[in-house]
Formats: C-alpha cells, sequence, structure tokens
C-alpha cells in the first residue's frame, strides 16, 4: 500500500481555474486506502467543485470539522442533505456561539442550520484516533484566551461574552512513514503552539508537513496586509525550522502578503493552496 498522502483542495479563496472559490477551506485527504473530508467551505461551492473534479463524498472514511466558524461548516448542510449516513467529527465546544470584533462585532459560529442537526456530529473530547494513524488533536497550550484578545475573538460562554481559548479548534494529524503531516485549517492558536501540542501527543515524533491557514490576513486602509510583526514572522518561521518542517501548504487566512513574508524567509518549503489543486505528500 502506497504512503503518499494525496490532498484536493475542494474549496479555498482563489481558483486558478474554472471552479468556484469563496471564503473557506475544504479538503479531501486521502492516505493508506482511506478517504477524510476535512471542513466544507461556506456554502454547497465544495460539493458542486467534487462533482466537475469527479470525486464523490458519498463513500468516505470520516468526516471531520477542524473549528466552529461558518466558513468551514457552512457547507455541510448540502452534505448532510446528500450524504445522510455522514457524520462530522468536532469538539464537543464547535457547536456553540463564535464572534469576531473585526469591521465590527459579528456572529461567525456554524450556521444555525447546520449546528441544529446535532445528530450529525460526533462530539469529542480529548485525543481521539478516529482511523488507524489518522488522530485528532485538541489544543493543550494554556493561555491561549490572550491570542483570541489580540486577534479579536470571542465566544459566548454562560451568557457572557469572552475571548476564545480556541478549545473548538483541532489537528487532524496523519501519522505517517515520512513523520507526522498536521492540518490545521486557521492556526488560530499559533503554529508553534501547535507543533508543540501535536509532537507532545504523538510522542515528539518528526513533523514532516503542515498544511492549513496560519491566520495572518488582514486589511488596511483598504488593502490587504499580513497581521504578523517582523519578529512574529521570524518566530514563526523559526518554529518550522526547528521541528524540520520540510513542506508548508497554506492559503485562506493566510493571504497573499503572508504568503510572500513567509516564502522570502522559508523559501521553497512554501507553497500556495488554491481550490482544484491535488497535490502529494
Amino acid at each position: 500500500m502506497s504512503h503518499a498522502v494525496r490532498i484536493t483542495v475542494l474549496i479555498e479563496n482563489t481558483s486558478k481555474g474554472v471552479l468556484a472559490c469563496e471564503h473557506g477551506l475544504s479538503l479531501l485527504i486521502e492516505y493508506a486506502g482511506k478517504r477524510v473530508l476535512l471542513d466544507a467551505g461556506s456554502s454547497d461551492a465544495f460539493c458542486r467543485n467534487a462533482g466537475a473534479l469527479g470525486i464523490s463524498l458519498t463513500d468516505l472514511d470520516a468526516y471531520v470539522l477542524s473549528h466552529g466558524h461558518y466558513d468551514h461548516s457552512g457547507g455541510f448542510e448540502e452534505l448532510f442533505r446528500c450524504v445522510t449516513a455522514a457524520k462530522v467529527y468536532a469538539r464537543k465546544e464547535a457547536l456553540n456561539m463564535y464572534l469576531s470584533a473585526a469591521g465590527g462585532m459579528h456572529e461567525i459560529s456554524v450556521p444555525q442550520n447546520v449546528a441544529s442537526q446535532r445528530d450529525r456530529f460526533i462530539l469529542v473530547d480529548g485525543l481521539r484516533e478516529i482511523l488507524p494513524g489518522i488522530l485528532l488533536v485538541p489544543h493543550s497550550t494554556p493561555g491561549l484566551d490572550r491570542i483570541g484578545d489580540r486577534n479579536g475573538l470571542y465566544k459566548e460562554q454562560n451568557g457572557q461574552i469572552i475571548p476564545d481559548d480556541f478549545a473548538h479548534e483541532q489537528s487532524l494529524v496523519l501519522d505517517t512513514p515520512h513523520g507526522l503531516v498536521i492540518f490545521n485549517s486557521c492556526s488560530h492558536a499559533g503554529a508553534g503552539n501547535i507543533l508543540r501540542e501535536v509532537k507532545k501527543a504523538c510522542g515528539q515524533k518528526q513533523v514532516y508537513a503542515y498544511v492549513g491557514g496560519l491566520h495572518m490576513k488582514g486589511r488596511k486602509n483598504g488593502r490587504e496586509i499580513c497581521t504578523l510583526s517582523e519578529e512574529e514572522l521570524d518566530s514563526l518561521c523559526d518554529a518550522f525550522r526547528q521541528e524540520g518542517v520540510e513542506q508548508i501548504y497554506t492559503g485562506h487566512c493566510t493571504g497573499t502578503p503572508g504568503f510572500e513574508e513567509l516564502r522570502s524567509r522559508l523559501g521553497t518549503r512554501m507553497h500556495r493552496l488554491t481550490t482544484g489543486l491535488q497535490f502529494e505528500l
């Protein structure tokens, strides 16, 4: 059996071809004979793109939600309609209320028409192996609410609006012969923290690749910017180097300025995600 990991980007913010794109992310991951869907974008566009690529979503081995935001979960409404047996692995906090202060406080939760179908979710707590060599790893770093507050991300808890500590976010990790492959769709907690969390959960095994958004896209004076300072960029790149990460595929909330900053520091390790991209690790 091949040990290659094959990834198809079903939806991302950009597209080079005729496939639809939107603010969101959805990845089809194939490894060791298993097929896993990670996230479903904002709408049914990921399903339409899968059809255009000749990919069936009805016979997958697992469906996973990375965290409780609309741009990763909205498309599950269409999936639930088309695939009646599909159940989605999510953190037990994923269906709660989440908000963003960007552009004025507004809700960014899983849409109600998806969240209300609670029987379609497998809500997990702690470390969980969902298939042989395929794990869901929660955050374990203390003080993540400080990152939430700094980035203007909040949650509702007991009637109060407090900084998000990203308990609803998880990493999907493949334990491969080449090393660990980490998927974290937005990396709200910081990729450096995530690298350390995953290594600790997986017995300090080597990380080979990191796939997902890095949450460094913002806007200023009508233009897209990288929200990380030079010091923060250097610290992030040092973390990737120190852990020996050989391949980094990123997009969605990373943004073009952020990607270019990382590529200037990390060179050929950096690759850009875009709708319709298919690649192997």
